[in-house]
């Protein structure tokens, strides 16, 4: 057991359920993150085919992380009211429907709809949010650890993905990849419902004794009390500087190398080398943000980060390989790293009423806000200024966020 658990009355559950809960979200952690990151493989195939220039291409991801962002108060709502088998088969199917629609268009709106809205929302209905509602049932003093290794499996996932991605990209074309990965994750949508969601779902609520988490009063009034609490904007300002700075790059990791003369199958192993690092990473700094604390794994993450980005100015200057292995090594397992960590501030700091998947909706609209500035601003950075100024550009935002989460007490200690 990674916690104890919190079930009323104190009674401990048999390991085999809260470790079945992990697993199932560990699954749909990996696919969520291939669903959105696997655009970075169809970025060069579909600019060149449908001759968008950087920034369209950066706008279309931007549109995806906006749309999950503002998904995720939609899951914590969906969480709250129907329970995960309901919200995990929407998003899936959701998803699935994006990618049969992806095969078939060619027009840069329509791809907005679909990879852009579509994917969007459907990810956010079986990512973080979803996931962190689920297991705050099981785990309470571990919760950071609990979250981390679920999202774990998101790494492996692209790490085993992306180069298999290429290689059908380059073989039948992008239209049929995006066709068939709509079979795949079909597949897993009629599979959610089947799984025992009574065993899986502790019967009963936890702790409903916190200030913001009270069933009591209007929405919008709930609502704006939540905003004028400080505590929760540095968390929304935090998750949206640090995905600013993590995905202004992100979604041209692929396409960055190709222009630096790596070859793209060998960029997109690069790519998913980097998601397993942060695989690593995600436990790595779960366990020590458990073991020291959360402003160890905070500060030191912010730190790896940026000087993982050191590593790919330098490959602008001289490519080669070992700058590459440096920047998989300093920079992935920082990926993602701060997400559990975050997550699990929610309920410590905010409470774990009847409202808390909604208010880490909240909080992760940050995330999806943040990503979609930095997408669209990293893509239209390459196009006018090249990739040193959207490399400089992730920095400041990634220190800033440090500088926040550093300067406001009742967090940083929290």
């Amino acid at each position: 057991m990674l916690g104890e658990s919190i079930l009323p009355g104190g009674q401990r559950p048999s390991w085999f359920w809260p470790a079945l809960t992990i697993a199932v979200c560990a699954l749909l952690t990996g696919v969520m993150r291939v669903s959105i990151d696997s655009y970075a493989m169809f970025l060069l195939p579909l600019s060149n085919e449908l001759e968008w220039d950087r920034g369209q291409a950066g706008s279309l991801y931007g549109l995806t992380m906006l749309s999950f962002g503002l998904g995720c108060p939609l899951a914590g709502r969906l969480m709250d009211r129907l329970g995960p088998a309901w919200t995990y088969t929407i998003g899936l199917v959701a998803i699935a429907i994006a990618f049969f629609f992806a095969s078939r268009i060619d027009c840069i709106f329509q791809f907005m709809l679909t990879i852009g809205v579509l994917v969007g929302f459907g990810a956010a209905l079986i990512g973080m949010v979803s996931h962190s509602w689920l297991l705050a049932h099981w785990y309470k003093d571990r919760l950071t650890m609990a979250i981390s290794i679920a999202t774990a499996a998101s790494g492996v996932s692209i790490l085993i993905v992306a180069p298999i991605i290429q290689s059908f990209i380059d073989m039948i074309g992008w239209r049929n990849v995006y066709y068939w990965m709509g079979i795949v994750v079909l597949g897993f949508a009629f599979a959610i419902p089947l799984l025992p969601w009574k065993a899986l779902r502790p019967a009963r609520e936890i702790d409903y004794a916190a200030d913001h988490s009270s069933a009591q009063g209007k929405p919008f009034s709930w609502l704006m009390e939540l905003i004028r609490d400080h505590r929760f904007l540095v968390l929304f300002g935090i998750q949206f500087l640090t995905a600013i700075g993590m995905f202004s790059l992100n979604p041209q990791t692929v396409a960055f190398l190709v222009e630096q003369g790596f070859d793209p199958i060998f960029a997109a192993s690069v790519f998913g080398a980097a998601g397993l690092a942060g695989s690593i990473g995600l436990i790595a700094f779960g366990w020590l943000t458990d073991r020291y604390g959360r402003f160890a794994g905070m500060t030191l993450s912010y730190l790896l980060s940026f000087t993982g980005l050191s590593f790919l100015l330098a490959i602008l200057i001289m490519p080669s390989w070992w700058l590459l292995l440096g920047y998989i090594l300093v920079f992935g397992p920082t990926f993602g790293s701060r997400g559990p960590i975050l997550n699990a501030m929610v309920p410590s700091i905010l409470g774990r009423g009847p409202r808390m998947g909604l208010i880490m909706g909240f909080v992760q609209l940050g995330m999806g806000s943040g990503a979609a500035v930095g997408a669209t601003m990293g893509g239209f950075l390459r196009d006018y200024s090249g990739y040193g100024a959207v490399i400089a550009f992730a920095m400041a935002a990634l220190a800033a966020a440090l500088f926040l989460y550093l300067s406001v007490g009742s967090v940083r200690r929290a």
